[in-house]
């Protein structure tokens, strides 16, 4: 926007470098102060032609989604922009009107733009929308202009928030409706809605604040029932705070829909930390189970039960440790080659992670059922692949294409045989399938490629959002 500007001014006007510098500082406020005045905002300047008027640069409120009156390049002869050619003459405001359009006509407030040495270069004109304007509105925008901030600095104002206007005392000069109505809340001296201008706004720390630093400032109060977020703009001439704009937002269904998503987080927290202890009873018993049989068919079927168990178990205790519905796929899949890796002590092989650049986000539903298969298939390769392997090569890795969330595990264990299909799948191929296929709409594939074992995962990821 600024080198825009610059290269607008060059080649339309005569100004100095000075001059132009002066410009193009002002668009990140010339869009706040269109905001607060609720007026179209313009800067206008001769051209090189003396006798023409060009517009350089132009804003509307945030919220206006009506037609833009004047743009950036537009030229005028002097006449038919009277209003700035008199600013331009005098260097004091002008207050007037435009017709538009035919029937159509509209208020128009102008202030000068001096250089250093005092000298009107270029007009601000504000532009109603009717023929009214509130002048401490457009006053107050003006002075917005006088010391321009970064654009980091400036709030965008939304048509429900709550507009305050304080002189350096904090005496309320203007309110907006809604504005009137939260300032009951915010002073609670019993204060009729309609007396609120003349006020005197105290309670505040935040306006001795920015009073003493200069710079805008915000916060947070919770009054009763009520949470208000506040931002406050100091206006300063000299060094001294003479105005002060605040703008007040009612945050309380916000602030109470977040402490409702918080409250659902711990919940959800404490059903999968309860799943998990479930689980590890349930693998408790079975142990038990295993010690007591005699039969050997048994005790390996009861130990693989187990397995699979605490292995379910290992993905509720990962997400009893997340925040949110959403899940971070990447660091789920890290924590499940770590616990994978962790449980089995010493080992004579080795696991290669392969992780994907780019944050791959899950809700928890989804990644509970892609956790299992997952988990599954390193727990299969593991005991059927390199377990047992000096020189073992785990690999898992993940990757995204246009087909979704790719998933792959594969080791250089023992190869499948030739014959080997779907119909060989034991009971944990079995469980991966039916939740890859039916509950992530996704595909499973399991071959041999070159010299590994790959078993693949492919979701789409339109599903798993």
């Amino acid at each position: 926007m600024t080198e825009q500007l610059y290269s607008l001014i060059r080649e339309y006007t005569n100004l100095t470098e000075v001059q132009a510098r002066i410009l193009t500082y002002l668009p990140a406020a010339l869009n706040f102060a269109a905001d607060i005045s609720r007026n179209q905002v313009y800067i206008c300047a001769k051209g090189k032609n003396k006798d023409m008027m060009v517009i350089l640069s132009a804003s509307k409120p945030s919220f206006d989604t009506g037609k833009t009156h004047l743009m950036e390049g537009d030229t005028f002869l002097s006449e038919e922009v009277a209003i700035a050619t008199s600013v331009l003459r005098s260097g004091e405001k002008v207050v007037g009107r435009k017709e538009l359009e035919i029937g159509r006509i509209v208020g128009v407030t102008a202030y000068p733009i001096l250089d250093n040495a005092g000298v009107p270069f270029a007009v601000v004109g504000f532009m109603a929308n009717h023929l009214e304007q509130q002048q401490i509105l457009t006053d107050t925008a003006y002075q917005i202009l006088q010391l321009p901030l970064s654009q980091e600095e400036y709030r965008q104002v939304r048509p429900q928030d709550g507009i305050l206007i304080l002189d350096a005392v904090g005496r309320i000069l203007y309110a907006n409706d809604t504005a009137s109505g939260l300032y009951l809340v915010m002073d609670r001296d019993g204060s009729n809605k309609e007396s609120v201008a003349g006020k005197i706004l105290s309670r505040l720390p935040l306006i001795q604040k920015v009073r003493e630093t200069g710079r805008p400032d915000c916060q947070e109060e919770r009054i009763g029932d009520v949470t208000l977020f506040i931002w406050a703009f100091p206006l300063l001439k000299d060094g001294r705070v003479i105005r002060t704009i605040l703008i007040v937002s009612d945050v309380t269904v916000v602030r109470e829909k977040e402490r409702q998503i918080l409250v659902k987080e711990s919940v959800i927290k404490e059903i999968h930390h309860r799943v998990k202890n479930s689980l590890n009873t349930v693998a408790g018993l079975l142990r038990m189970q295993m010690r007591r049989s005699g039969d050997e068919d048994t005790k390996q079927a009861l130990k693989k039960a187990v397995d699979r168990i605490l292995s379910i178990s290992q993905v509720h205790d990962v997400l009893a440790h997340q925040s949110g519905e959403d899940i971070d796929w990447n660091m789920l899949l890290n924590k499940l080659c770590d616990l994978s890796v962790k449980s089995l002590g010493n080992r004579s092989w080795e696991l290669l992670r392969e992780e994907l650049q780019t944050s791959i986000i899950l809700n928890s539903e989804k990644a509970v059922h892609l956790s299992i298969a997952v988990n599954e298939l390193i727990q299969n390769a593991i005991r059927h692949g390199v377990s047992n392997q000096v020189g073992g090569i785990l690999v898992v890795k993940d990757w995204m294409d246009t087909d979704g969330l790719h998933i792959v595990i594969k080791n250089n264990g023992k190869q499948l045989p030739d014959n080997f299909n779907s119909h060989s799948y034991g009971l944990g191929l079995q469980i991966v399938k039916t939740l890859v296929e039916l509950e992530l709409r996704g595909e499973f594939l399991f071959r041999n490629e070159e010299d590994m074992v790959v078993a693949e995962i492919i979701c789409p990821i339109g599903e798993m959002g």
